[in-house]
């Protein structure tokens, strides 16, 4: 069975200095350990590195590669939970919660219009999600950057909105399958940015091998960009994989290269990291 090679490059999560910084892992090696949210016998053990692997018009194809299931939600530092945040944050995480959590019936019906299903999700259907979503989306560039339209709102407008609106519908669409996303706004010397988060779960082997299925399915894709979440010393990373839009760099396939600034991070339950 062949395994493409391709690039895992990271984005570390600093939570001192409250910002992401780029690097490289050099040496990645997925063992023969199966977690228990892929299929068996999926990928052999394989050697990743950190090189420069052109992966256009890659030949033969991993077939069945599909992981099952979808990764538990992520846990968050309990200290974290009564920290008390600057106004404009916390209105800001509010908002996203509230535009995200909207219109959960019309949001259902929409990813089954999307997957055919209602259950039994997996990464070929969170794929499939962001495949549609990116088909159909129009950009409209909204001057009131401090209200989000809920989510069925930007559904039933055809797909209308900015990379706010972009963050809110992927994250609801994702939440309603099961799926665990956070919110990341970026801003630089020149403007800002808002992109959705994927999380694929604690386990580097599962990481790895949920981005390998990334690769397989768009072949055109040089390059897989991921995040890490260090917790703690002695606790498990978290793996989150970037959900943002065809429109970042031109990039059409999660995993696309991540926008640069300095980040905050919204989480479902409230948490902000910064």
């Amino acid at each position: 069975m062949k395994v493409s090679k391709f690039i895992f490059l990271i984005f570390l999560v600093s939570l001192t200095a409250g910002c992401m910084d780029t690097g490289s892992l050099k040496e990645n090696i997925v063992t023969d350990e199966v977690n228990k949210l892929l299929p068996e016998g999926a990928v052999q053990e394989n050697e990743f590195k950190a090189e420069e692997t052109d992966l256009t018009g890659v030949g033969e194809r991993v077939e069945s590669i599909t992981p099952r299931g979808i990764p538990e939600v992520p846990t968050y530092p309990k200290e974290k939970s009564g920290a008390v945040y600057p106004k404009e944050y916390r209105l800001l995480s509010q908002n996203f919660q509230r535009a995200i959590g909207s219109g959960e019936e019309r949001v259902g019906e929409e990813v089954f219009n999307i997957t055919g299903k209602t259950s039994g999700y997996n990464m070929e259907d969170a794929c499939a999600v962001f495949n549609y979503v990116n088909r159909n989306w129009q950009y409209r560039y909204d001057k009131n950057a401090e209200f989000f339209f809920g989510a069925s709102q930007t559904i039933d407008s055809g797909y209308v909105g900015d990379c706010d609106d972009y963050s809110i519908v992927m994250s609801a669409l994702l939440k309603n399958m099961g799926f665990n996303t956070r919110v990341v706004t970026a801003y630089n010397e020149s403007y800002g940015h808002a992109y959705p988060e994927l999380y694929i779960g604690n386990d580097r082997d599962t990481a790895y091998r949920i981005l390998d299925y990334i690769s397989e399915k768009y072949p055109s894709a040089r390059n897989i960009w991921y995040s890490e979440r260090f917790l703690g010393e002695g606790q498990a990373k978290q793996y989150w994989l970037n959900f943002d839009w065809s429109g970042s760099n031109g990039y059409r396939h999660p995993g696309g290269e991540y926008f640069r600034g300095a980040c905050i991070i919204y989480y479902p339950n409230g948490l902000i990291e910064f």
